[in-house]
Formats: C-alpha cells, structure tokens, sequence
C-alpha cells in the first residue's frame, strides 16, 4: 500500500503543478479572455482611394513581439480584460496579410518573394485594449533609403461586456493601424513609388 500512495504522490504533485502552470500562463491573473482568430479579421477600411498599392508586390517578415506586457498569446498581460489565443506575432502577421491584400497588394514571404520585392518588418512595441503601437521597418529598391517608423493607433475605450464587441473593437483598432501605416507617404514611396508599375 506505501508503494501505491508514494506512485500516487510521485504522479498527482507534478501533475497538479502541470495543471496550475498551464492555468497562469494560458489565463494569467487578469480578467476574462476575449479570443481573437485571424481568421474572422475582416479589414474595415475602404481602399478605393490607395489604389497606387494595387498589383504590388511586398514581402512581409514575421513580427517579432517586444512588448514586456504581453505573454506569447496575450495582450495585455494584467488589467480587466485581456486579448488573445493565438500566438500574438502569428496573429497580427496574418492580419496585416488579410489588410495588405485588401489594398491589392501581392503579399509573399520573404523566401517566395520575387526579386527587388519591398519587405516589411512589423516589431509590436505596446498592445492595450484601447491602444497599439508598432515599429515598421521597410525596405525598398536600389537607391531609397529604408523606413524606420512608430505607429500609434488609439481607440476610444469599450462600453460593451460584451464579447463579441470586445472582439470586434480590437479587429476595427487593427484595421485603423494598417491603414495609417498605407495612408503614410513614405510608407506609400517604398511600397508603391510614383512612376513604378
């Protein structure tokens, strides 16, 4: 019988522990979740007036998340709600795809990028429920000089509980974001300069 319960011991104390860890890191000690997918990001902008970006082509690298207030799925990693699911880098690059293809550019990664393509790097820098800030990095042709620009994006604060509002108000705060960052000049001179087919 000591045998069985010092098994028993052995197996429940990490098994318990497995089972706490994964609760703190996949729930953390703030509020509710709201999960986000990539898969419902739908761009809310209209695109009609950026047309120089259409048929472009532009490699897009992985995000890298520099935000200390963050876990690898969610954002922000204490406060009253927080944002997630899906790897937070994973997520965003496949939302600024979804926005980059609503412009009507041709979106590859690097390695199936065609030659001379523009490439894009995304550093997430600060993700709050009313607020993002990221760091673009861009890259064009011979002769232009790279980009290097924040980009802030606020959003009025939440009235709704309500999950799928909280959804789609950090959906609709992304969207703003892709397009201040196509709206830019310089970001346009990289990616779509005037005179370039």
């Amino acid at each position: 019988m000591d045998k069985i319960n010092r098994a028993l011991r052995r197996f429940t104390i990490p098994a318990g522990l497995a089972l706490f860890l994964g609760a703190v890191l996949l729930g953390g000690c703030g509020g509710p979740t709201v999960y986000l997918n990539s898969d419902h990001f739908k761009p809310q902008f209209d695109a009609s007036s950026l047309s120089s970006y259409r048929g472009k082509a532009i490699a897009l690298r992985g995000f890298e998340n520099a935000d200390n207030n963050t876990t690898i799925f969610m954002y922000p990693r204490s406060g009253p709600r927080r944002y997630g699911g899906p790897v937070l880098a994973s997520y965003f690059w496949y939302c600024f795809r979804s926005g980059f293809e609503h412009l009507g550019l041709r979106v590859f990664d690097e390695m199936q990028a065609p030659a001379n393509t523009p490439i894009v790097d995304v550093k997430l820098v600060r993700l709050e429920e009313n607020s993002y800030t990221v760091a673009v990095h861009a890259l064009g042709g011979a002769g232009q000089a790279p980009l290097e620009k924040p980009y802030t994006v606020n959003a009025p604060p939440v009235t709704s509980e309500e999950p799928a509002d909280l959804e789609a108000h950090a959906y609709q705060m992304t969207s703003d974001l892709i397009l201040q960052i196509a709206m830019d000049p310089q970001f346009q001179a990289i990616l779509a300069p005037a005179g370039n087919p």
